[in-house]
């Protein structure tokens, strides 16, 4: 592979998730977001070259949201900005190709949006085929439980196994300033919970919460004055499977498996094992089960650390829980990560995903030293 730029993240700010902000508009919850990143890096955003934001108008129930939220990213003088109607990490992604390609040495990343002024299971609906399938009404926990229900039925997983998986991550999350849940709960009271869509239970599904996230990338040379524990980003890929649910086998993930091998690959390593923390956006404890699998790595082992965060079980704010599992990537490998720090972490795996039954996924593997001499 011909030698890329090492790029960073240098700073990472995001708001506690809440599960309604009753007095303020997501440009609003943005703002000291955006302050403290760019006080984390001690520098305006005239140092800035790029900005680039993730948020979606559905969500935030109000058209052109993403207009006002340059009057707190900063509109003059003006820079090159773009918006992505998907979660921000996909932001972080591009705006990591553009600094690839030389066009900019710094950029800032975005994600917001009031959950709670929409309806989530409603908007996200409109991620389906509008022929056969969003008709049926078909929201995200239906679908998340169809995928569920296909890989309990392939693998034998039970309840009790999935009931585990959240009972851990509310155990991580209970140490999380920034989680939406922060209590932990046994598993046994987890799969007394009730159905919400067979075999999903209350307890396996995140809460939607309000929040607002910014993550700055600065490019080598730029980066170690910006930050003094960088997290480089040693390699990334994203793929994309059929929007049609029933045109791929729901119960894996190919898309996960190959973008993960590809990221593997440009970081150098063999395995997804040979990292020390992973943050999954895995959205209900079958979807961390197969994507697990997907990577290569024992969903019940102790090491790699899964989700020391709490992961999106303890909070789902919709369109930047990814870019929070780069955030979080961050704050481990920097020093940051306070009560849920994993001590003598070098290497760290950041996932986001978009779409129903994980039909878009993003890996990034990130280190404490650059990648590329």
């Amino acid at each position: 592979m011909s030698r890329l730029r090492n790029i960073a993240v240098v700073a990472f700010s995001q708001a506690p998730i809440v599960a309604r902000d009753e007095h303020r508009v997501a440009s609003e919850i943005l703002y000291p977001e955006v302050r403290s990143a760019l006080d984390q890096c001690d520098v305006e955003r005239a140092a800035i070259d790029y900005q680039v934001a993730g948020s979606s108008d559905y969500i935030d129930g109000r058209p052109f949201g993403f207009v006002t939220a340059l009057d707190v990213m900063g509109s003059w003088p003006a820079k090159q900005d773009l918006h992505l109607e998907m979660d921000a990490a996909f932001a972080a992604y591009y705006a990591w190709v553009r600094m690839q390609a030389g066009d900019c040495d710094t950029a800032l990343v975005c994600g917001y949006g009031k959950n709670s002024e929409g309806e989530p299971e409603r908007v996200l609906n409109l991620e389906l085929d509008p022929y056969y399938q969003a008709p049926l009404g078909l929201g995200p926990s239906a679908t998340a439980a169809l995928q569920a229900s296909a890989y309990m039925a392939r693998s034998g997983a039970t309840d009790r196994d999935l009931a585990e998986i959240a009972a851990r991550n509310r155990a991580a999350g209970a140490k999380n300033a920034c989680a939406q849940l922060r209590e932990a709960v046994p598993a046994a009271t987890l799969a007394a919970t009730p159905w919400v869509v067979e075999p999903l239970r209350r307890g396996y599904l995140p809460p939607y919460g309000d929040s607002a996230v910014c993550l700055v990338l600065a490019a080598e040379g730029k980066a170690e004055r910006m930050c003094d524990r960088p997290a480089w980003v040693h390699g990334v890929d994203q793929r994309i499977e059929m929007q049609t649910l029933g045109a791929r086998d729901v119960s894996r993930s190919a898309g996960a498996r190959l973008a993960a091998e590809r990221a593997l690959a440009m970081a150098g390593l063999a395995s997804a094992n040979e990292v020390d923390v992973i943050e999954l956006c895995a959205t209900n404890p079958a979807e961390e089960l197969i994507l697990c699998e997907a990577i290569g790595v024992d969903a019940a082992a102790a090491t790699p650390k899964k989700n020391p965060s709490g992961g999106p079980l303890c909070g789902h704010p919709l369109m930047m829980t990814g870019l929070i599992r780069l955030g979080e990537a961050f704050r481990q490998l920097s020093g940051r990560a306070g009560t849920h720090a994993v001590p003598n972490v070098r290497r760290v795996i950041a996932h986001a995903a978009q779409g129903h039954c994980l039909q878009q996924n993003l890996f990034f593997v990130l280190g404490s030293e650059r990648r590329w001499t």
